[in-house]
């Protein structure tokens, strides 16, 4: 029966995802390379684009197996290579949001070779101008990877969420057991005031009790008299140790009343996070079982430890009106241990593995850019990123998979 529920289970995951890319396949367009007019361009003797204008031609490439990653431009005439000491030469790449970068070239070892390198993404749109026996020439073209255009309406169905890049504080936390027990400053032990024979036993254990009401009435041996046993504090009966017609010495404990509207969280800290506990941490319980979590603070560190466990003891006293967190449970608490404000952060949601390196997809409007990333410091929620993306920048950070899937699908990843 697990086996079946868990294939079923797996079978509702897998169809969700494919809906989320069939909606895409079904409205998106992956923008690949093309000339300026959209059609297919030339491939060169060194595997680049070929941009011809009548007999001139320029073939462009991206060298990136050995050295800096830069761009390097080789001319012909007829077909046949032209000396790159005689042709000058720009290149200007428009990358998305419209930043322009523009790269000078130089003749080197018989090619015309970029003066600085071509950072990541290698996603523009390029312009070449070249000038060759006083003539100059401009071509343009396309040259994307891990971009899509998908309408606002598709995104929405395939679940797509964007967000906007930005400061964020990241935090450090401490899982530890603990357990619920009563606030021993909200406890109350009820005595009789004489020796004497119990006559009347009026609560008994999970009764309430408002302060001063009676519990028991005891006559004593002394007087004879009959007197009334009242709680001090108003709260919960935990504890009874009286019966009808029993003898009550004084000093007996009857009964024990625990007002609950506050609990203890005692929790258990191991030797080698001592240092990293101090009073007035944040603190996130978790109850188990489906009960909401609370948040709270560490209010009290014990400065002795316990032989047994060689822990010690942190304690965070909680409020508990609707009584939900009761003594004896056991909990998890989150100690928030170390808080790290960053400039730049993303959801770790957003992060995809793409051609061994990690991508975040950016959004302009309609289109979506695969955009990599690298990444600092990390909590269960967000990531800090040290490049790549800017603060203010609109971003996915959920379902961006599903882009991550058709772009590889499409195979508009690097393709120089």
């Amino acid at each position: 029966m697990k086996m079946l529920r868990s294939a079923a289970i797996a079978a509702i995951v897998l169809v969700g995802f494919g809906a989320g890319l069939w909606i895409l396949r079904s409205e998106r367009q992956v923008v690949g390379q093309g000339t300026e007019d959209g059609d297919a361009a030339d491939e060169g003797p060194h595997g680049g684009h070929l941009l011809r204008d009548g007999s001139f031609a320029a073939e462009v490439t991206i060298a990136e197996k050995s050295g800096p990653t830069e761009f390097r431009l080789y001319f012909y005439d007829d077909d046949a290579p032209i000396p790159a000491t005689q042709v000058s030469a720009r290149v200007a790449v428009t990358r998305f949001g419209g930043r322009t970068e523009t790269f000078e070239l130089r003749p080197q070892e018989g090619v015309l070779r970029a003066t600085e390198p071509v950072g990541e993404p290698h996603s523009f749109v390029v312009t070449v101008d070249a000038t060759w026996q006083g003539r100059e020439h401009r071509w343009t073209y396309d040259s994307f990877e891990g971009r899509v255009q998908i309408s606002a309406d598709a995104a929405a169905r395939a679940g797509i969420e964007v967000e906007t890049a930005g400061p964020a504080t990241l935090e450090t936390r401490l899982r530890l057991n603990g357990r619920i027990v009563p606030n021993e400053d909200r406890l109350a032990h009820v005595l009789p005031r004489f020796a004497g024979i119990v006559r009347d036993v009026r609560k008994h254990i999970g009764d309430p009790v408002a302060k001063g009401e009676v519990m028991a009435v005891v006559q004593s041996n002394q007087s004879l008299q009959a007197y009334e046993v009242r709680s001090e504090i108003a709260g919960t009966v935990i504890q009874k140790h009286v019966t009808p017609g029993e003898y009550a010495a004084e000093g007996d404990h009857l009964y024990t009343v625990a007002n609950l509207d506050t609990v203890w969280v005692d929790l258990d800290v191991y030797r080698q996070d001592f240092p990293r506990i101090a009073v007035g941490q944040p603190v996130v319980l978790d109850p188990g079982e489906g009960l909401p979590r609370a948040e709270g603070r560490i209010d009290y560190i014990s400065p002795f430890g316990a032989a047994s466990t060689q822990t010690m003891l942190a304690r965070v006293i909680l409020p508990n009106p609707g009584l939900a967190w009761r003594p004896g449970f056991f909990v998890t608490g989150e100690v928030v241990v170390e808080r790290s404000p960053v400039p730049v952060a993303v959801r770790t949601s957003a992060l995809q593995t793409m051609g061994g390196g990690t991508m975040v997809f950016l959004q302009d409007g309609d289109v979506y850019q695969g955009m990599p990333v690298e990444t600092g410091r990390r909590d269960d929620q967000r990531v800090e990123i040290l490049s790549g993306v800017d603060a203010g920048q609109r971003y996915v950070a959920k379902r961006s998979f599903v882009l991550k899937a058709d772009v590889g699908k499409s195979g508009a990843e690097h393709d120089h």
